[in-house]
């Protein structure tokens, strides 16, 4: 249906659903409407589909609009993607833990015998601690839906705490791995969705896709039927089902899910915002690599601004030309600023005096880079008004790329049910 009125031309045109917001929600709605043979319209202000999910090419090199990799072992990936497909690239299972004096690279027997034996040498895990990850990981491993309920939820510290791991171990592993997967400060964030989070980190490798993280959702749009996408579609204006464009184009859909980030979906819909986290990032070229590990450098909050440093190019070889070698570092941030002052004084006390000649590609702040989850918070908190609109996105479920899958499948499920 199209019609024109006034001097300003305003066209109206219709569709059975329209999911607003082209990111990982948005398109996984999408799919799941289109799977079941309905018609859907997506709704994208920005120029490509994913979201905070991007991923940019200079001079050769891919850089992710942040440090991002994907879970192998989310639960909800096998219902939208083709995993084989996106031709990943693991890291290893393990990490790079800072001793005082050097990287130590610990890892899953299954992925590395020397990081395993480091694991019962190193001077960062007492032979308690040790005892206790084995035991949390078959906890975990045995534990599908985590080790306790939302009530009895609490922040990371305390858990470990609990636990009884070691101020050592704390330090060194636990608070830049969880400060840099949560976004936290410090270990101020949900301990039950860190388990969970942990848990996947056990049963599969984080990996990223060849051509950048960016893959994940092209491969979802591709899915679609064509024309079903519509970049540059900005939405101004939500009245019920009627859909009002920047452009002056008025959708009236039968049913709409908003898939948007929690700042937009509030513009549009009011109430308030829970808050947000935000992560810079720093990417360098060099063109030697300070070491050949494949597993991602943790370095302790005390040192400095970063939390995580990866040498990309020795996962990816894709992600850097060849003879050149891509860095990235990052961590949580309240500043608009990225601290890269700061940081190149952290990676010159881990990294030594090389470090000094990584040549800085781009740095940035992902502002909104993860929807505020605290200790005690649900796992789905999704609104569907009158059976005609779902609110769906990370920040209605937990902030990982597996709840905003989950959030855009079950937002379409519960408006086909209506």
């Amino acid at each position: 249906m199209t019609d024109a009125v006034g001097p300003n031309r305003v066209s109206k045109s219709g569709s059975e659903f329209v999911v607003i917001g082209a990111g990982l929600a948005g398109l996984a709605a999408a799919g799941t409407l289109h799977r079941a043979g309905r018609e859907v319209l997506v709704l994208e202000r920005n120029d490509a589909v994913g979201g905070r999910v991007r991923t940019d090419c200079e001079s050769g090199f891919l850089l992710d609009r942040g440090f991002q990799v994907l879970l192998t072992a989310y639960p909800e990936l096998d219902r939208h993607l083709d995993l084989s497909a996106l031709n990943l690239r693991p890291f290893l299972r393990g990490a790079n833990v800072w001793d005082g004096n050097s990287f130590v690279e610990l890892a899953d027997p299954r992925s590395s015998f020397r990081g395993a034996l480091n694991g019962l040498r190193t001077s960062v895990l007492t032979h308690a601690d040790r005892i206790r990850l084995l035991s949390l990981a078959l906890r975990l491993r045995r534990s599908r839906v985590g080790l306790f309920d939302n009530a009895a939820d609490r922040p990371m510290r305390q858990f470990l705490t609990e636990m009884k791991f070691s101020a050592s171990s704390i330090d060194a592993i636990w608070e830049p791995l969880f400060s840099g997967i949560q976004l936290t400060s410090s270990l101020e964030g949900s301990a039950r969705l860190g388990s969970l989070i942990l848990r996947c980190l056990i049963l599969g490798p984080a990996a990223v896709p060849a051509a950048g993280m960016q893959a994940i959702p092209e491969q979802m749009a591709s899915n679609l039927p064509p024309g079903s996408i519509r970049l540059g579609a900005e939405v101004v204006n939500l009245n019920g089902t009627e859909v009002s464009l920047s452009s002056g184009e008025v959708i009236e859909a039968g049913k709409v899910l908003l898939a948007t980030d929690k700042t937009a979906a509030v513009r549009l819909l009011g109430g308030a915002s829970d808050g947000s986290r935000s992560q810079w990032h720093a990417y360098f070229r060099t063109p030697e690599p300070p070491n050949e590990s494949k597993a991602i450098h943790l370095l302790p909050a005390a040192q400095g601004p970063c939390r995580n440093v990866a040498i990309i190019s020795n996962v990816a070889r894709e992600y850097a030309p060849e003879g050149e070698t891509l860095i990235v570092a990052a961590g949580p941030t309240s500043s608009r600023e990225p601290p890269v002052s700061a940081a190149r004084v952290q990676l010159l006390q881990t990294f030594g005096a090389r470090s000094e000649e990584w040549e800085l590609l781009t740095a940035g702040v992902v502002v909104e880079a993860q929807p505020l989850f605290t200790p005690g918070m649900k796992f789905q908190r999704q609104r569907s008004p009158q059976g005609v609109l779902a609110v769906v996105g990370d920040h209605s479920t937990t902030p990982s790329i597996q709840g905003a899958l989950v959030s855009g499948r079950v937002g379409a499920e519960s408006l086909l049910g209506t």
